[in-house]
């Protein structure tokens, strides 16, 4: 069977599409697989959006558009690479790239699987805890205060005490991951968000 040349390109424009759409999946889940996407993460959970429903609510609702990444102001939202049920879902990599609370992903998303939240004191996405033995204000190795400068709630979702010892104060604390993204500490942050949602 002969193609013209406009069906012929056609052809070739979808399938380009097509690998182009494949190669970015397989990126994403040798990147951010649900196991290995950020250190911990199934200790700590997985970071959602601010405004995602409970997760088994959440995973129903969400058709894998990617407009919450289009419209997310500081690029922090990725995709789940791989062949789970979370694969193409949007999660937070918090020590590398943070929420900052644009609340634009709640707007952008069709099916109300992230709501729309009218302030980000609303965010709830889970909550930052100081490991006090990493901490260089808490152990005396420094003085800090990274984790409070970044803190878009300071004051309220954190304090500090003497050295700057950051004290988190969980019914302020949003979980945006602000903290943990600042944080000095290399080897292995000294705070971190944990969300309470399961890969499970």
């Amino acid at each position: 069977m002969s193609l013209s040349r406009r069906e012929l390109l056609g052809r070739l424009g979808l399938a380009t599409v097509g690998l182009g759409g494949l190669a970015w999946l397989q990126l994403a889940g040798r990147s951010h697989a649900p196991t290995a996407f950020a250190p911990g993460a199934a200790r700590r959970g997985v970071l959602r959006p601010p405004g995602s429903l409970p997760e088994d609510e959440f995973l129903a609702r969400c058709i894998r558009c990617q407009r919450c990444v289009e419209a997310c102001e500081p690029r922090a939202i990725r995709l789940v690479g791989g062949e789970s049920a979370h694969a193409g879902t949007p999660v937070i990599v918090a020590e590398e790239r943070a929420c900052n609370l644009c609340l634009r992903c709640g707007p952008a998303c069709p099916t109300g699987a992230i709501a729309i939240l009218a302030d980000r004191s609303d965010a709830a996405m889970g909550e930052a805890i100081v490991d006090e033995d990493l901490c260089v204000s808490h152990n005396g190795s420094g003085v800090c205060g990274a984790c409070f400068t970044a803190c878009p709630l300071k004051g309220r979702a954190i304090v500090q005490g003497i050295y700057n010892a950051p004290e988190v104060r969980p019914e302020h604390c949003v979980g945006c991951g602000l903290c943990e993204e600042a944080c000095i500490v290399h080897r292995d942050k000294a705070i971190r968000v944990h969300s309470g949602r399961s890969w499970s």
